[in-house]
């Protein structure tokens, strides 16, 4: 039998809107000079029109959590439909993320926005093979896990706006799909050149890329 490729989608500013609805928690804080601030040229923030540093970041970042900056965000446009068309194409899809200060908000979130699934970070923290897990025993539509190391997951592409995740995922020869953002240009270039993957502005453009990646495994 044919396994199905197994597809990892990361959720801040890959899957989900992080930036607008930090934004929104920054009005609410009473910061009011950054509603039309532009998308930021580094993953930290710490660039023209931002922040300073990190430094400044991290804890008004910890504070957005509190009055519920991920319960806030919403889907890119057509990400869901994206979703299904991956989801009845054949692949397993799992949401990954690097957060772990959300206090079960992801849990809250995907309920909220309809998602049919549950939690795979007992499955991530065991010793047997996590894709293989997955692939042989998932049978919900759709698995989140928290995950610093991507890389550790197996997935045949992962999709993925980090760009520290991002090389080294492309370090180890995997296959990525970058959700485009002014931070991570350069590792747009290195995924269409390496070989290794696409860059993409719009979700409507993701299915038809992975297949693309990995017809080769599904066809096998």
């Amino acid at each position: 039998m044919t396994e199905r490729p197994f597809i990892v989608i990361d959720l801040d500013n890959t899957f989900v809107d992080y930036t607008t609805a930090f934004k929104e928690c920054l009005t609410q804080m009473g910061y009011d000079g950054y509603a039309d601030a532009p998308d930021p040229s580094d993953y930290s923030f710490a660039c023209d029109d931002w922040f300073e540093d990190e430094d400044t970041f991290f804890p008004l970042h910890r504070r957005a959590v509190g009055l519920g900056l991920y319960l806030r965000e919403r889907p890119y446009p057509h990400a869901p439909e994206a979703l299904d068309d991956l989801h009845y194409g054949g692949f397993r899809i799992v949401l990954a993320t690097s957060r772990y200060d959300d206090q079960e908000d992801t849990d809250r979130w995907l309920c909220g926005m309809g998602f049919e699934g549950g939690r795979l970070d007992d499955l991530a923290e065991c010793n047997t093979d996590f894709a293989t897990i997955v692939r042989d025993r998932w049978t919900a539509r759709l698995g989140w896990c928290h995950m610093s190391d991507k890389t550790a997951l197996g997935a045949d592409v992962t999709v993925e706006d980090n760009p520290h995740t991002l090389d080294r995922l492309m370090d180890k020869k995997m296959r990525v799909l970058v959700k485009r953002h002014a931070y991570n240009l350069p590792q747009c270039e290195r995924a269409e050149r390496s070989g290794l993957g696409f860059a993409f502005d719009d979700w409507t453009q993701v299915p038809e890329m992975v297949e693309c990646l990995v017809g080769g495994i599904k066809n096998a």
